[in-house]
């Protein structure tokens, strides 16, 4: 009776450990599962913006070069946990002036093949600064600054006349210009889940530094396969007007 008294016993508290042993396990899986699945501390602190931009050039650097359409991008860092503060790094590219003609390929095979000469210029607006943020409601005001510069390129391509294929392409002009820059918008969200989404509805004026560029007839093609280039010379101030999505956790 003492054995079956002990075997039963044991047999108890065997089923107890086994029991324990499964529960533990699954608890660790679970904690495991989570951990995999959580976005790291960078990933909760990170969002990014891709913004449509129209430029609209200032001052003198206005009366040279019209509006120029494109697309800005932007990363921001959070640097509080409430979300008001960020460390926003931007780029962008605009293209503004184009212009077309249409030639034949070569003196010696003459007007029987025809291609389009394209010509392309080029704003490239980068910053680094703080972005201050109302981070809650139904409309998320913010306000930024920056600090760097604008790149400006010209380039001319040779494309066939289904505009398909570009086979050639030649930079005529490239420059930089420091800048500094400030600006604000609204913030919209739209959509919450793993990452939410907010509309992104802003303006920025930069003011940029003096530098060369070329616009619209700064190009003129002379006999002899030869161009003649005229740049332009100001302060290359701006402002962008941006319309996209904030997308992040």
């Amino acid at each position: 009776m003492f054995t079956t008294s002990l075997s039963s016993s044991i047999g108890r508290a065997a089923l107890v450990l086994a029991i324990a042993t499964t529960t533990v396990g699954a608890q660790d899986s679970t904690a495991g599962a989570s951990r995999e699945h959580s976005p790291s501390a960078l990933a909760r602190r990170s969002a990014a913006t891709l913004t449509i931009v129209q430029s609209r050039p200032q001052g003198e650097f206005g009366r040279s070069v019209g509006l120029g359409y494109g697309a800005d991008g932007a990363y921001l860092f959070r640097l509080d946990d409430a979300g008001l503060w960020s460390l926003r790094i931007s780029a962008g590219v605009v293209s503004y002036g184009n212009e077309s003609r249409r030639t034949p390929l070569s003196e010696s095979v003459g007007g029987r093949v025809l291609v389009d000469v394209k010509t392309d210029n080029y704003i490239m607006p980068m910053s680094i600064g703080p972005q201050l943020t109302w981070p809650t409601g139904t409309v998320r005001p913010y306000v930024n600054a920056g600090v760097g510069g604008q790149a400006f390129l010209t380039e001319s391509h040779i494309e066939s006349s289904d505009d398909l294929v570009s086979f050639a392409s030649t930079t005529n002009h490239s420059s930089f210009a420091p800048t500094w820059s400030a600006g604000g918008g609204i913030y919209v969200p739209v959509y919450y889940g793993k990452t939410s989404v907010q509309l992104d509805l802003g303006m920025q004026y930069v003011n940029g530094g003096r530098t060369r560029y070329l616009a619209r007839g700064s190009i003129t093609d002379l006999p002899g396969a030869q161009i003649s280039i005229t740049p332009l010379e100001s302060a290359t101030h701006l402002v962008l007007v941006r319309f996209g999505a904030r997308v992040g956790l």
